[in-house]
């Protein structure tokens, strides 16, 4: 009996030992289960992308050229072609000042430069004869030489007293009228320009290497939708260390003078940077202390990495260092992630 009894309870114990174990191995796959499939969330496989920012910055319409015309001598206006509004030529005589009395001792100079040149001819035939000394000749000679120097300093005592245009252009308003008296600091008008004019504007210094000679920029005037072109000729050597921004000059063609200059533009083009980068949205970013970081997956785990960034469009953020292509960005649940935790991704093509 005792026997029998002893039997049928090591029958129980295996029993329940074998349910026992099989509950435990259920629940461990379960639980296994679970951590394998881990935290939902999307994510980019970041690759090389090419990089294109469009900018738009503010500018201002220039003259090509523009000059206030003024007199460097003191006087009276005796001649005045100063019609405002007027297209003049190179060299075109605009206004003379009174420059009788100069005018005057040039022709009494170019006298006595005759009169001395037949003196020192004469004295020359008398050298040739040794009737004459070396030294009466010099001196004769060295009388020819400084009236021709004073011939040229009348000369340009009467250039002085034009007003001519340094370059072909348009008269503005004048500020005086004919016979006025005026002096060194008088403005008689203004001499612009306007065929091709300059566009100017200024680039700030992360986009400075996006801009060069020979590259177009569209802008736009005031309120006016009209588009207009404009091609870079120039920039500035440096930098500028309060702005931090590089000044730009383009050339804008204006053959019907439609364009003002001085008007507001609105300066429009766009930026090719590295031929090959890596772009990322910008809520992939996760924000630290000093810096910029992403949540990249390895082995099904989430591991916080470093990220350089370097340009900024509108949709996308350039990562220059941290990542490569090929790695997986998380694009959500990145307020619930942490370091080491297992997620479930979903690859995106977009964001």
């Amino acid at each position: 009996m005792a026997v029998k009894y002893l039997t049928q309870l090591g029958f129980l114990l295996s029993f329940l030992v074998f349910t026992f174990g099989c509950s435990n191995s259920k629940n461990d796959n379960a639980s296994q289960g679970q951590v394998r499939k881990g935290l939902p969330v999307e994510a980019l496989v970041v690759k090389l992308e090419p990089l294109t920012q469009s900018l738009s910055l503010s500018g201002s319409l220039m003259a090509g050229e523009e000059v206030d015309l003024k007199a460097e001598i003191t006087g009276k206006l005796v001649e005045f072609y100063l019609e405002e509004g007027r297209t003049v030529t190179k060299g075109q005589l605009l206004a003379r000042v009174n420059d009788s009395e100069v005018r005057a001792r040039l022709e009494k100079l170019k006298s006595d430069l005759k009169l001395a040149e037949d003196d020192v001819a004469r004295k020359q035939r008398l050298k040739e004869i040794n009737a004459l000394s070396q030294q009466d000749l010099d001196v004769a000679i060295n009388k020819v030489e400084g009236t021709k120097a004073d011939i040229m300093l009348a000369q340009a005592q009467i250039e002085k007293a034009e007003i001519r245009a340094p370059f072909a252009g348009r008269i503005g308003l004048r500020n005086v009228s004919p016979g006025s008296f005026i002096g060194t600091n008088t403005v008689l008008a203004t001499l612009i320009q306007d065929n091709p004019l300059r566009l100017e504007f200024s680039v700030p210094e992360r986009y400075a290497f996006g801009i060069a000679k020979g590259k177009e920029v569209t802008f736009t005037l005031g309120h006016y939708p009209t588009i207009h072109k404009a091609t870079v000729y120039a920039t500035e050597s440096v930098i500028d260390a309060q702005t931090r921004a590089l000044r730009v000059r383009a050339e804008c063609p204006n053959p019907k003078g439609e364009l003002i200059p001085g008007s507001f533009a609105r300066v429009a083009f766009k930026i090719d940077g590295n031929l090959e980068t890596i772009l990322i949205p910008p809520h992939a970013l996760v924000p630290v202390l000093g810096g910029q970081n992403v949540v990249v997956v390895r082995s099904s785990k989430a591991v916080y990495s470093p990220v350089e960034i370097g340009a900024r469009t509108a949709t996308a953020v350039e990562v220059v260092s941290g990542i490569q292509p090929g790695d997986t960005v998380l694009l959500s649940g990145l307020l619930q992630v942490r370091e080491g935790m297992t997620v479930s991704t979903t690859i995106v093509d977009s964001w």
